[in-house]
């Protein structure tokens, strides 16, 4: 399927971030069963120039670990947070200057196991208001960057690729700034699939089977 057979919204109205919630709330959530650190991270939908998409951060190479690396907002759970919800917002507060009142919450999604061996919760959440990169306050000690994504730059088959990672296989996404790999795009490609229902083939079996089997 090439990029101009999917129906992509026009933007994350009312409907579209509806039926995202519903998606969410009935899907089976993957956890994985582990104990030790945890963390969360907000997949932030947004609009960009009037254009669906999502926004990415690209880490310093002077933060403790994933140096230089794009990821979501997000970080370690405080003893001090709420929930997974809660750490997700404060850390994209702390890191993109992004005030937790304009997110709006959708749901949470599959646990993964970073690399690091922490288990990360992404948090899906839409930025209300149509986002300017420009004005974001990013720290300048964790956050080099901020970017966003289309959804028609991510669905298109020239930017969603496999690389090989040692055995296994991963998806990176190639069409911004910076390539998009990791847990980061493995995220992505399922948030794309089963989150927005966007028929997509998965460019992630391989490397969930290898998680799951490590967990």
């Amino acid at each position: 399927m090439s990029a101009a057979d999917i129906v992509l919204p026009e933007r994350f109205h009312d409907a579209v971030l509806d039926s995202v919630r519903r998606r969410l709330a009935a899907l089976p959530r993957r956890r994985l069963k582990r104990d030790g650190r945890r963390a969360a991270v907000l997949v932030p939908l947004c609009h960009v120039d009037g254009q669906p998409a999502v926004l990415f951060t690209k880490r310093t190479e002077s933060v403790g670990t994933h140096k230089g690396q794009v990821s979501f907002p997000g970080g370690r759970v405080d003893d001090d947070d709420v929930d997974d919800v809660d750490t997700a917002l404060r850390e994209c507060e702390e890191e993109i200057g992004l005030p937790r009142e304009r997110v709006r919450v959708l749901g949470t999604f599959h646990e993964a196991l970073a690399i690091t061996g922490v288990v990360v919760t992404p948090v899906l959440g839409f930025i209300e208001g149509d986002l300017e990169l420009a004005a974001l306050r990013v720290s300048p000690h964790e956050i080099d960057e901020a970017f966003a994504l289309t959804l028609t730059q991510l669905v298109d088959p020239a930017h969603r690729q496999r690389q090989q990672l040692g055995t296994r296989t991963a998806p990176v996404f190639s069409a911004g700034p910076h390539p998009v790999w990791g847990l980061t795009a493995w995220v992505l490609d399922e948030v794309l699939r089963e989150a927005l229902g966007l028929p997509l083939a998965s460019l992630t079996d391989g490397i969930v089977r290898a998680l799951l089997d490590d967990g």
